[in-house]
């Protein structure tokens, strides 16, 4: 019942900040079953801020957004071309003319959630051979970025136009502890810049990352809505998420999870050999910690992103800031040394 609750909060909630009425829902949901008749279309179960979410029969999802949350068709077909089946096939469908919603329809991906996953497994925990899959496969993902980008002329988005102007805002505001992690990325933000830029999904969460419950394969990554293209290695913040998640007394690492971390980067490098470089390997390190600040550093306040998070404000992007940001990896030439 209190989920039940929930989810009709949430998309009351969508409708009020959209400004739109009963009608307006009756809308949307007179527009499903008339697009797709005889169809099954139920509620999915987790709604985002920015949309309302429709799930029809097994394998297609229907959304609907406002004007200043639409999509970028161009972002997602490219998402689809360079990542292929780990990126849901997205397509414009409408605008209902009354609310002036935006209508998309996209694959659904199959499996499970890996927040779905670790919430059914309780006590027992992930298994070691399933995390050592998730992170090979996440691996391969974050490579298909570089190996496949060819991209040569593209219009920087919200974040990628913004990068220094941001990290300013972070040296001065961050709690202490943090800025000279900030300091160190604004002296040294032309290595990060002068990385491949590629096509970045915006927010890798464990709600996001879709697996296989029983092989712990990667079957893809939903909410596309905030990619773009930003240095390579930006997105590496999400590997986190694979090897921990957040508790009431702050972020829990998994048992094994500095091996795992290592078995992702050694397969990272396995794809992309450029990374045995120790230039480019402390540039993607650099973007790695850049993707940290820029994504645990500022705020989501109802769809603005240009608050940098406070102290007693914030406490669960505080939390992974204190977490993502100690961690270590070896670096190539001692890897190197030991092969």
């Amino acid at each position: 019942m209190a989920n039940d609750q929930s989810l009709a909060k949430s998309i009351v909630d969508f409708f009020s900040r959209c400004g739109l009425s009963i009608q307006d829902q009756h809308d949307c949901c007179s527009f499903t079953t008339q697009r797709f008749p005889d169809a099954s279309v139920k509620i999915a179960p987790f709604q985002g801020y920015c949309s309302l979410t429709l799930f029809v029969n097994e394998d297609t999802v229907v959304q609907f957004r406002p004007q200043c949350y639409r999509l970028d068709m161009r972002v997602t077909d490219e998402a689809r071309v360079l990542y292929g089946y780990l990126a849901p096939d997205t397509k414009y469908l409408a605008t209902l003319p009354t609310s002036g919603l935006l209508v998309y329809s996209m694959d659904r991906i199959s499996g499970v959630s890996l927040r779905d996953f670790r919430k059914a497994r309780d006590e027992s925990g992930i298994s070691y051979d399933i995390s050592v899959q998730l992170c090979k496969d996440f691996a391969l993902f974050q490579s298909r970025a570089w190996d496949k980008n060819t991209q040569s002329q593209f219009e920087l988005g919200i974040v990628g136009k913004s990068i220094r102007s941001r990290l300013r805002s972070l040296l001065m505001k961050l709690p202490a502890r943090f800025r000279s992690t900030a300091g160190r990325l604004l002296r040294n933000i032309h290595q990060v810049e002068a990385l491949p830029w590629v096509l970045t999904h915006g927010d890798i969460t464990s709600g996001n990352i879709m697996i296989n419950p029983v092989s712990g394969h990667l079957l893809g990554l939903v909410d596309w809505a905030e990619a773009e293209y930003l240095p390579f290695g930006i997105s590496l913040y999400g590997l986190e998420e694979i090897l921990g998640e957040i508790t009431a007394t702050g972020f829990r690492y998994h048992p094994n999870a500095n091996d795992l971390r290592q078995l992702f980067w050694d397969e990272l490098r396995k794809e992309i050999l450029a990374l045995y470089e120790s230039h480019i390997f402390e540039g993607v390190q650099l973007a790695r910690d850049l993707g940290v600040l820029l994504w645990h550093g500022i705020a989501f306040d109802n769809g603005a992103i240009d608050r940098v998070v406070q102290e007693g404000k914030d406490l669960e992007e505080v939390l992974r800031l204190d977490a993502f940001l100690d961690t270590k990896v070896l670096p190539p030439t001692e890897k190197l040394s030991k092969i």
